[in-house]
């Protein structure tokens, strides 16, 4: 007996593990758009996925310490917001800072570069994630490169010690600093002096 749509797209949830995020073209090879549509809908109806945003999904992650479900981060959540449009994306502002360890304070924005559309999300928590568009010069960077690189911007070029380039490095492969230096050609010349002065106390 062949299996239904919703069968398969349960199938597949259940053996994934917990916490996972889907978005509706996961399961496109598994039947119609709108027969996944509403087989996503009435699952997560009957629990097996809470639906985190528009046209996003997450199998719950139970935690015993806290005694709920733990929720989809806003990285998370962007990241299936850019998988779901065919996006490229990149943590921008704040968040790059807090990500390579230079701010710790947790953003109530999460900003990122993007090579489709600038668009403001709002999540449920009133937490807000920003898309800005930016060329495709930009978007062609390796993640690792475009980071680095808004976090200096987010700083400005007097806030860039060598106490931060430092820190920056130590985040780094040699093969992602090299990468850096080949992505930042074309970037402020402030930028490519502190990117050449990582690879000096690297």
């Amino acid at each position: 007996m062949m299996k239904s749509v919703k069968e398969k797209i349960e199938a597949k949830i259940k053996a994934s593990p917990r916490g996972k995020i889907f978005v509706i073209s996961d399961f496109e090879k598994l039947g119609a758009y709108n027969s996944v549509r509403i087989a996503l809908s009435e699952l997560s109806k009957e629990g097996l996925l809470e639906r985190v945003h528009l046209g996003i999904y997450q199998k719950p992650k139970y935690s015993e310490l806290f005694r709920q479900n733990i929720p989809a981060t806003p990285d998370e959540i962007a990241r299936a917001i850019a998988r779901k449009n065919n996006w490229k994306i990149a943590p921008a502002k704040d968040l790059a800072l807090n990500l390579l360890g230079l701010d710790t304070q947790v953003p109530n924005r999460y900003d990122y570069i993007s090579d489709g559309p600038t668009k403001k999300v709002q999540l449920e928590d009133g937490r807000i994630i920003s898309f800005r568009h930016v060329t495709q010069r930009e978007s062609l960077m390796a993640e690792t490169s475009s980071l680095v690189i808004e976090a200096l911007k987010q700083l400005g070029e007097e806030n860039v010690t060598e106490t931060v380039l430092r820190q920056v490095v130590s985040k780094l492969t040699d093969t992602q600093l090299k990468r850096l230096e080949k992505d930042a050609k074309n970037s402020r010349v402030w930028i490519k002096e502190k990117i050449k002065q990582m690879k000096e106390v690297a």
